[in-house]
């Protein structure tokens, strides 16, 4: 079995950061709060979105404060009304692969087989549904290194790959939710100023 070693793929504090956000926006009922739909994922090396997008709506559909589930509304304006109609707030999500790069280098000291390492930076954007407007970004990077035998290249590349974009998309996802929790949290009403006592 290979032994994979990950470098920098900076994802100490993710759960941290996800957390309260995901309590917050779930509320009482523990109904969704937001319907998103996955749109653009734009990547200067095309063969990676496929794999991008499958792993962009895996993280997003995972978070219990987001859904895809409208009923069967088809058109774009039955979609607006359903989302309203269930108290949500929708929301176009796409993505920017920024940089991925997969380099092979020689073997570690006193180690027979080569190592892969790939690096991926990228950030994930949400326009508003309707209106279009850019409410939250998330950036994510990650970094990882892993021994590979030269006749599984092809297999353990895969599996490189997808180590490394879904510990870069969990963190610009996770990033993209606090962002738009507080957004949320700062449109609500403003708290009265309570007024002295008079004497």
């Amino acid at each position: 079995m290979l032994n994979l070693r990950t470098a920098a793929v900076a994802m100490a504090l993710l759960p941290l950061l996800s957390l309260a956000p995901s309590a917050r926006a779930q509320g009482d009922s523990g109904k969704p709060k937001y319907y998103f739909k996955i749109t653009n994922i734009h990547a200067e090396d095309k063969s990676i979105i496929p794999l991008a997008s499958e792993l962009l709506l895996a993280e997003v559909s995972s978070r219990p404060e987001f859904t895809m589930d409208i009923g069967t509304a088809e058109s774009e304006d039955a979609q607006i009304a359903e989302i309203r109609r269930q108290g949500m707030q929708g929301y176009q999500v796409s993505m920017r692969i920024e940089n991925f790069k997969k380099e092979i280098k020689p073997p570690a000291p006193g180690k027979r087989d080569q190592q892969m390492a790939i690096s991926v930076k990228l950030t994930v954007f949400g326009h508003t549904i309707p209106g279009q407007k850019l409410l939250f970004t998330g950036d994510g990077d990650a970094s990882l290194v892993g021994e590979f035998s030269e006749r599984l290249k092809d297999k353990e590349e895969e599996r490189f790959s997808r180590t490394a974009l879904s510990s870069a998309i969990k963190q610009a996802v996770s990033t993209a939710v606090a962002k738009l929790t507080n957004a949320t949290l700062a449109d609500g009403p403003p708290k009265g100023k309570k007024g002295k006592k008079k004497r």
